[in-house]
């Protein structure tokens, strides 16, 4: 299960790695479900990293001259 992390943590069970917010990892559903009931992470929807924009990506403007 691919999660996102939300408040960064020292991953104490994969050797001590930092995991720094908004990285996207895999890990066990256990482990997952543990993360995200502590409060550090969000699961992360399969098609939101496959060709589909994010929800929290604005869009981008289009740039106009001014005269």
């Amino acid at each position: 299960m691919k999660i996102r992390v939300t408040t960064a943590f020292n991953d104490r069970q994969n050797g001590y790695v930092t995991r720094p917010v908004n990285e996207v990892f895999e890990c066990s559903e256990q482990r997952a479900k543990e993360l995200i009931d502590s409060g550090f992470a969000a699961e992360v929807k399969p098609n939101a990293t496959e060709n589909e924009p994010n929800a929290t990506e604005k869009p981008k403007r289009k740039t106009t001259k001014t005269a």
